[in-house]
């Protein structure tokens, strides 16, 4: 059997070993400066991206809030300008509604101050009587105050008797004129107080009687239905009573037969003595020209018809 003997020197490769320590050194320290180098780049690289993005961000924010405040700009521009329009249409509608009130106060104001005109006349005709009576009675008061002064006869001794004879006969003759003026005065109110009782005064007899008053009818259309109505008038009785009796008879009595009554158109001569009194009623109420003159037209406007009577 062979026998084979080697021999294993190491020596060169501890040698070669110690020559490659260092350049493993070398490359360790490159490697680590590499990757020392390598992060700096990345973390550079990192906070140049992480600003970039960053100022991306802010920039689209900016670029966003800017558009915003442009539109939220245009709108508030836009709403402003309808503001101010509206505002000037305002102030047209403003002075349009006062020149309207102040022609309608004007208006008004020349209607109810003729008003007052009509009424402080018609005032000054219901009291011009009683005036002229005040006057009248205050001048003949004064007079007869002057005239019944005691006066003091200054005469000689001899027609003293004479001048007290004289104002005594004065004074009788005017206390005898105020006695007949009394005594005429207070028969002249009996009288008017017995014609007023006899007017006024209700009263119960034993017999029935029948009285005849007189009645207006009037035809007229309603006002809530626009049908036609019949409305009557009376003079005022003295007591709601016979109000309610007049009423009861005219409504059993003439109602009944309205609807068969037949109009006609009135004479001439009728229709001129209507028109005649109508005419001194409308001269005679102190009423202004506008009221009378209208209504004069009302009056000559009008058709006036009578009754001719009631359709068997």
């Amino acid at each position: 059997m062979a026998n084979f003997s080697f021999t294993v020197d190491t020596q060169e490769m501890a040698e070669g070993l110690y020559s490659v320590a260092p350049h493993v050194d070398g490359a360790t320290g490159a490697i680590v400066s590499m990757q020392t180098a390598v992060i700096m780049a990345e973390r550079h690289a990192a906070e140049e991206i992480c600003s970039n993005v960053n100022r991306g961000f802010f920039s689209l924010i900016r670029s966003q809030i800017s558009q915003k405040i442009a539109i939220c700009r245009s709108q508030v521009e836009a709403r402003l300008l309808e503001l101010r329009d509206q505002s000037q249409k305002l102030l047209g509608v403003k002075a349009t509604m006062q020149r309207d009130f102040q022609m309608i106060a004007v208006r008004y104001t020349k209607l109810f101050r003729s008003l007052d005109n009509a009424l402080l006349s018609r005032i000054r005709e219901l009291d011009v009587k009683l005036v002229d009576l005040v006057h009248k009675d205050v001048v003949r008061v004064d007079s007869r105050t002057r005239a019944l002064q005691a006066s003091v006869p200054v005469h000689q001794m001899e027609s003293v008797a004479s001048s007290q004879r004289i104002a005594a006969s004065g004074t009788r003759e005017r206390a005898s004129t105020a006695i007949k003026a009394m005594s005429r005065f207070i028969q002249e109110s009996n009288q008017q107080d017995r014609l007023a009782s006899s007017i006024l005064s209700v009263e119960n007899a034993d017999t029935d009687s029948t009285m005849l008053l007189p009645f207006a009818l009037v035809e007229c259309d309603s006002l809530q239905t626009r049908q036609r109505q019949w409305q009557y008038h009376t003079p005022a009785p003295p007591v709601p009573e016979v109000a309610q009796q007049i009423k009861g008879a005219i409504e059993r009595g003439v109602f009944p037969a309205l609807p068969q009554v037949d109009w006609r158109q009135q004479q001439a001569r009728e229709r001129d003595n209507v028109a005649r009194y109508l005419h001194l009623i409308v001269d005679q109420s102190k009423l202004n020209e506008r009221v009378r003159a209208h209504v004069i037209r009302m009056l000559t406007a009008a058709q006036p018809q009578a009754i001719a009577g009631v359709r068997s």
